[in-house]
């Protein structure tokens, strides 16, 4: 019986709610979270940038030189091991061009400077001594 008799001492109470909301709490809730967060996700941001901005300096800084200089002495190195082995006749004309990536464009400077370099005698010349 003492079951009974908690009910009953439960019903004694008045059965309303007790809580209270302020007016428009939940209309204006996801405002004022936002607001909060504004700050804290411009601070992130702001953070990750700078951080972002301190390694590309960096790395500037520090291999930007190096690589252009490493770079550049690396094809001093080759061009000057592809003229001795030219040179010493290891490698021949058609090897170059294998090896080139673009071997038309090679020859066509090739072509471009030793024609730069003649000298033209075009006075008396007939235009059917001329060669095409």
């Amino acid at each position: 019986m003492p079951k009974e008799q908690s009910n009953t001492s439960m019903e004694k109470f008045p059965k309303k709610n007790i809580f209270k909301t302020p007016e428009n709490y939940f209309e204006n809730l996801p405002d004022q979270i936002l607001e909060k967060r504004k700050p804290k996700a411009l601070h992130y941001y702001l953070s990750g940038m700078a951080a972002a901005a301190v390694v590309v300096i960096g790395f500037f800084l520090f291999n930007g030189s190096e690589t252009v200089t490493s770079s550049i002495s690396y094809q001093v190195e080759l061009n000057e091991e592809v003229e001795y082995y030219i040179e010493s006749g290891v490698w021949n004309v058609e090897d170059v061009l294998l090896l080139a990536e673009n071997p038309n464009e090679l020859l066509d400077d090739i072509t471009e400077e030793e024609w730069s370099n003649q000298t033209w005698v075009t006075e008396g010349l007939l235009e059917n001594e001329i060669f095409y």
